[in-house]
């Protein structure tokens, strides 16, 4: 029974968590940093630190979805090409402006 209770909160929290990238932006204006476009994401090494870390998290998180057999086999392609993607967004930034 706490398993459930553990799940279906902890995805009310992620679907919350997950819509507030608009707010987060929103912060980084009203702390002066004028626009924010992707030459800011430099200024607060913090906040992309934490992005990349919140990333990580959600692949392994992924990974070990997809290791359940039980899971259907749409929902572990979905979550392969999600690993994929969040892959090559995240080493592009890497790359691109560093850790």
């Amino acid at each position: 029974m706490q398993r459930e209770w553990f799940v279906s909160i902890g995805a009310a929290v992620l679907a919350f968590l997950s819509g507030q990238h608009h707010s987060l932006m929103m912060l980084l204006i009203l702390t002066g940093l004028g626009s924010a476009d992707m030459g800011h994401m430099t200024a607060v090494p913090a906040v992309r630190r934490a992005m990349l870390l919140l990333s990580l998290a959600m692949l392994v998180l992924l990974a070990l979805q997809i290791r359940d057999s039980r899971r259907p086999r749409s929902v572990r392609i979905a979550g392969l090409f999600s690993i994929a993607v969040t892959v090559a967004i995240g080493g592009w930034s890497v790359l691109r402006f560093g850790l």
